[in-house]
Order: structure tokens, then sequence, then C-alpha cells
């Protein structure tokens, strides 16, 4: 999911005005139609409630009042003596003066004769004043049989009350009545409306028509043509709200009109008015919220500085106290409670880091002490036979064990042996073994002997019940003949014109076992050349990725495929298939192996001197010879691989030193360089003559754990030589430099 930046708050107060007002937004926005037909209907229904009532009120109030003067008009008319209705004071007892009547016109005689006189009112009020008919007023009645009806002057818009009557069908009287519309249409237009409470402004019309001409008398240039002849309707036509009364007996019809556009204005106006109240409402939320927000997150901002301290190893730091039972309060017991735990562990941790810095590095004494219990190939320096071994532990210390040591001046043993398990207990259970066997080898005189006296050892005594298969061998190197037995172990392998076999043999139980077990004893001849190969089943039984068994049968194929020449051979060529078969599976035993060749026809050598010399002029070709030249002839005399190789490198680091810093273009160095070869050592004399220069100033232990791409050129070739070399001795004298370099072939 796509993460907007801008939306990436990095305080919760701020993350929840958000959400607040992302709430709102959500929450009006998808409600905006629903709130807005909601108010429409409550406001016009209000509008209808209003506009009826107002319209109702002021059609009672007219009607009420114009009813009063039609009937105090016929009581005019009904009045027998003339005297009153030219009176004063009569005329005022029946008709008092109205702000709704303008003038009174009376026509009243016999047959012949015509009595007609007038009066008027002010309209402020006063008095009735006499004064002559308004011919046109009595013009705008037709009075017949003395009916009352309302009637429209000649003149103008006024509305007449017209009645009359026979008085005893000798005289007429008719009286026209003329009212005053004004008063009228003015408290009609001061109270049929609508009242804004925001800003007072007037909303809807009020209007008045004259069904007698169909004209209007009042809101002509705010009402439609058509208003009249539409019904009465809440929304009308258009949206708009139309209520019309007619006065009972009357020739008026009130009305109330409100337009489509101004009730969408009215509405606009308060729906927007309602949307900032909720907006206002919302900022009050917001601000709530962010006031408690921010309160509750201060004990979070302090707890997260203390742990801020707590992550860079301060474990001492004072976290902030919150007593409160909120969820903050448990954040900050559950931190407190955290950090003793931490501090707790990590003591623990240290402790244990420190007791296993204590195993390891006892583990890596012990393994430095097992490895020195085991002789190395540079230890078989009798020329009748060449050694080599490997022993890879599958942990640090293992329980696999090998030797090799004579028991005569001609008689040589072999042995190799598996220690059930791995590691430590294994390692203390193959030293004792390989103690028994050195002790007992020299009172015994058959392999079968040996064995038997070194199970008796470790089968008593044994409450562990730890056992060991081993294969145990005496070479007699004059004659070839190779006696053997075994204790549970495999035979051994024999490599002779490039073919391999395996030695016949019957085994005899593991060692430690049973204290009376029998070990069947075989005899072999070897030939010139021959070559044995002694292994542990962790050379056999490792499996693969694909839980693929190396086996025997793979063991003697990579053997005979290669046809090595040398025991060394062996051991290079095995590794290399066994490491290249089981990849990245881990080792889960440990991988032993000794190879032996024998060398019958080679006679003891004496200690000799100046065997080889080689004298170089400074030439890259006389150089490049000295490395191939120097591994044959130690080679020739049968000195193991190990010790050539490191005699290549210590040559070729010297030489080179000699030639980059001593010799010059102008003086190139002469070289002399003499290989002794003794009985225990090896001695290389090299002598120049250029310069005093020493070869090995600066070799100091390098930094060997700085990365490669940070380390300064140089330094570790002369590391090398003094750490290949046993003894090293440089002199300058009579304009020569002289070095002295020790190998031993046997550790003193």
């Amino acid at each position: 999911m796509i993460k907007l930046r801008a939306f990436q708050f990095t305080s919760i107060t701020y993350r929840l005005v958000f959400a607040c007002l992302m709430a709102a937004v959500v929450i009006y926005g998808s409600s905006y139609y629903q709130i807005r037909a909601l108010m429409q209907q409550v406001m016009t229904g209000w509008i209808n409630q209003i506009a009826l009532s107002k319209l109702d009120a002021a059609v009672a109030k007219h009607q009420s009042s114009l009813h009063l003067i039609g009937e105090q008009g016929t009581r005019l008319v009904q009045m027998d003596e003339r005297l009153h209705l030219a009176d004063q004071n009569g005329l005022k007892a029946i008709l008092p003066v109205s702000p709704y009547i303008s003038k009174l016109a009376i026509s009243s005689g016999t047959t012949g004769q015509d009595h007609s006189f007038g009066w008027h009112a002010e309209a402020n009020g006063q008095p009735w004043q006499s004064t002559t008919a308004d011919v046109d007023l009595l013009n705008s009645c037709n009075v017949v049989d003395g009916h009352h009806y309302w009637a429209q002057h000649i003149r103008n818009q006024e509305l007449v009350f017209c009645t009359g009557m026979y008085m005893l069908g000798k005289s007429q009287q008719s009286i026209a009545i003329q009212i005053n519309m004004q008063p009228l249409l003015q408290d009609l237009q001061n109270n049929l409306h609508l009242v804004d409470a925001v800003d007072q402004s007037v909303q809807g019309q009020p209007y008045v028509i004259n069904r007698l001409n169909g004209h209007f008398l009042l809101g002509a240039e705010f009402i439609p043509e058509d208003l009249s002849t539409r019904p009465n309707s809440g929304a009308g036509k258009g949206g708009d709200i139309h209520y019309s009364l007619q006065l009972q007996d009357m020739p008026l019809v009130y009305g109330f009109y409100f337009s489509e556009e101004k009730i969408q204005n009215y509405l606009g106006k308060y729906f927007m008015l309602a949307i900032l109240s909720m907006g206002k409402d919302m900022l009050l939320m917001c601000i709530a919220i962010a006031l408690v927000s921010r309160q509750t997150t201060k004990s979070l901002r302090s707890l997260s500085k203390s742990t801020e301290e707590i992550a860079q190893g301060n474990l001492d730091t004072e976290l902030t106290k919150i007593p409160r039972n909120d969820e903050v309060g448990r954040l900050s017991r559950s931190f407190r409670r955290m950090r003793d735990s931490l501090k707790l562990r990590i003591l623990e941790l240290q402790e244990a880091t420190a007791a296993r810095q204590r195993m390891e590095s006892e583990l890596a004494i012990a393994a430095q002490i097992q490895q020195a219990m085991l002789p190395s190939a540079e230890a078989a320096i009798d020329p009748r036979y060449s050694m080599s071994t490997l022993l890879q532990p599958a942990r640090v210390v293992g329980g696999d064990l090998y030797d090799f040591f004579h028991v005569a001046d001609d008689r040589i043993c072999m042995v190799i042996g598996d220690v059930a398990n791995k590691g430590m207990p294994a390692a203390l259970f193959m030293a004792r073994t390989l103690s028994l066997m050195r002790t007992l080898a020299h009172q015994s005189s058959t392999p079968a002997a040996l064995l038997f006296s070194v199970n008796r050892e470790l089968a008593h005594n044994n409450p562990e019940c730890r056992f060991v298969t081993m294969f145990f061998a005496m070479l007699d190197l004059k004659t070839g003949s190779m006696q053997y037995a075994s204790a549970g172990h495999d035979a051994p392998l024999l490599l002779r014109d490039g073919r391999v076999s395996k030695l016949p043999l019957q085994t005899g139980p593991a060692l430690g076992l049973e204290e009376e077990g029998s070990f069947p004893q075989f005899e072999s001849r070897l030939h010139a050349q021959d070559i044995i190969i002694l292994y542990t089943d962790g050379i056999t039984d490792a499996r693969n990725e694909h839980n693929e068994e190396f086996s025997e049968a793979r063991l003697q194929t990579t053997i005979s495929q290669q046809a090595p020449a040398f025991a060394a051979d062996i051991i290079r060529i095995v590794t290399l298939a066994h490491q290249k078969f089981i990849a990245q599976a881990p080792q889960f035993d440990d991988l032993t192996l000794l190879s032996m060749q024998f060398h019958p026809e080679v006679k003891r050598r004496k200690p000799a001197f100046g065997d080889w010399q080689i004298s170089l002029n400074g030439q890259p070709l006389d150089y490049e010879q000295v490395k191939p030249r120097l591994a044959g002839f130690l080679r020739a005399q049968k000195v193991s691989d190990d010790i050539v190789d490191d005699l290549q490198l210590i040559t070729e680091e010297v030489l080179v030193n000699v030639l980059k810093h001593g010799a010059t273009e102008q003086d190139p160095a002469s070289i002399r360089l003499d290989v002794h070869l003794h009985d225990s050592e090896i001695v290389i004399d090299m002598v120049d003559n250029s310069h005093a220069y020493n070869p090995l100033n600066g070799a100091t232990q390098p930094d060997l754990e700085m990365d490669f791409s940070d380390r300064p050129v140089g330094g570790l070739g002369l590391y090398l030589v003094n750490a290949l070399a046993d003894h090293i001795d440089y002199n300058y004298a009579h304009g020569q430099n002289n070095l002295h370099i020790r190998k031993y072939l046997i550790k003193p």
C-alpha cells in the first residue's frame, strides 16, 4: 500500500485531530443531501404553518371589520327618520367613524322627490362631516329589493358597500359606503409575511385580488400572472409556496406567495449557518481532543525519552512514574519491568558469556593439547616410509585418534581409532586410549596382544560404558611384513599399482566393553611404494544435502581414479572429494585419515652438509628457477610436502626482499643459496654482496582482522617467514649479508 508522506504525522495529537477532521468531512459529506433535504422539509413546513396562520388571522380580522360595516350600513337603511341620517350625532350612533370608511352617500325620497346627501369621514378619525352626495358613488350601487352587496367605485379601485330598501312601498332609500382599502392593504402588508431572524429581512409576499375585475390591489409587481388560477399548495408549481383565501360574502381574495428562488436562498442561508455551526462544534471537538491527547501523550513523550536512553545502553535511567491505571500507566509499569528484566538478563548473559568464553578458552587449550598429542607427518624421520595425516574434529575437540611410533629400530606401529560420541568426554577418553597404546605397545609383541591389554584397562572401571573402535598394525621395515588386528574398526585400504583394495580383516569387539574380548590377528606383506590408507567412519558415513552417503565405495573410486603417487596426495584427493560431495551440509562427525607409503629400497641417510647450492646473478629468469629446483631437491630426499611448501615460501619472500631493496640496477646482487639437510632439520644459508640490508626488518605481526581493502601493501610476507621458520639469524660481515634459516624436521 502506498503511504502518503504528507500524512505520516510524528505526533499522536496531530493524527487524532486529522482523524477527527476527516471523520467530519466523511460524515457531513455523505450526509450533505440528506441534511439539506431534511432542513428543506422542516423549513417549508414551518413556512407553511406560519403563512397559513397569518393568512387566517388577517382574513378573520378584515372579514370581521368589513362585516361590521355592512351590518351598520344595513341598519342605516332601515331607519325611518331621515333626520337621524342627516344628523351627525344620529349617524355617529349608528355608524361610528371607522378608518376603513372614507365616504358615505345616502339617497332617500318619495315618489317624485329625491333627497340625496352625503357624509365624509377623515382617515384620521375625525367626526363625520356633512357634504353633498357623491353622485358617482351612488351610481356605483344599483340596489334591488333591499339586497346589499359589494361593488366597485366607477372612478377608482375603492370597494363600495351597497344596500337599500323600499319603505312601505312609498319611499326608497339606498346607501353607498366607500371603503378605504389603504388601511386594509397596509395592515396586510405589515403582518402577512415572514421576518428573517438573522437579518430581519422580509420573506414572502402578500397579495389581494379584487374579484369584481380580477385586478390585484396589492402585490401585483411580485406575483405571477397565473397565480389566481393556481390551487393552494405548500410547494406548488416550480417549488414555490402559495396560499389564498376569499373573504366571505366579499369580492376580495387574500393570498401569500413565496417564490422558489427566494425559498432556496432562504434555505441556503440557514443551511450555511447550520454548516458553520457544525464546523464550530467540530473545531471545538478537535481542540478538546488535542488538549486531552497532548496531556495524555505528555507522559508518553517522557517515557519515549527514557526508553531512548535505555536503547543506548543506559539501563540505570529513571523512568517517569505515571500513577494512573489507564493504558499509559500500565505501559509505564511494563517498561519499568522490562528495564529491570533487561538488566537481569544482561547480567545473566554477561555471566553466561564469561562462562562460555572460559569454556571456549578451555576447549581451545584442550584442542591444542589434543593436537600436540598426535604426531605430525614430519615425525616420520625414517626414509623407509612416509606419512600424511588429517584430523578435522566436528567440534572444537573430537574423539578420533591416530598415532604412529617406533617400538624398535625397524618396527613401526600405526593406529587409528574412533571414540563413541564427540566433544570433551570423547576427547578425554581418546587421550587416555593414546596414553595406554604408547605405554603398552612396548610390552606387547603382537597387535592382538596389545588390543587385549588396552581393552582390559579401558573396560575396567568404566561405568559410562564408553568405548572406542580401533585398528592397530605393526610393520617390519626390513621385510615389509605387517601384522594387524581390529577392535570394531573398518579395514584399511591398500593402494598398489593404481588399484585399491581392502585388507582382509575379521574384527573383534570395540575396546572398553568386554574385559575378556579377543581380537583376531592378520598378516600381510607390503611391496615397495604400497600405500596403506586408514580412516574413520566420519569419511564414509558423511551425507550431503540430499541425504546421500559418501560411502566406502565412493572412497575407493576416488582414490583409484586419481592414482596418487605419494601418501600426502591421498589426503588432498580425499579431502577435496569429500568437501565437494557434502557441499553446504554440516559436518556431523570427526574426519580422520592416515596414509603411509612404504619405501623399502631407500637406505637410511647419514647427515649431509652442502647438499645443494645455487647462485643467482639478479636476473628474473634465474630467480624463477629457484622454487622448482629447491622443491625437486627436497622431494628427492623424501622431505614431506608441507615442509617443502613452507621452505619454498620462505625462500621466495627473502629473495624478493633482497632483489627489491638490497640490489640496484647499477649494482645487481649476486646471491648464493646453500641448503643443508640433516636428520632433524633443514638449514638454509643465503649470502649476497649487496649493501648492508636486513630483509627481515619490519617483520612485525600485522593486523589480521583488518579488512583486505584497508590493509597497507606489504608486511604479510615477512610475517609469514618468521612464522614458518623455526630460527632465523642475520649478520653483515666482509661486505656480505648472511642470513641463516633453520626449519625442524622433528620438533625438539
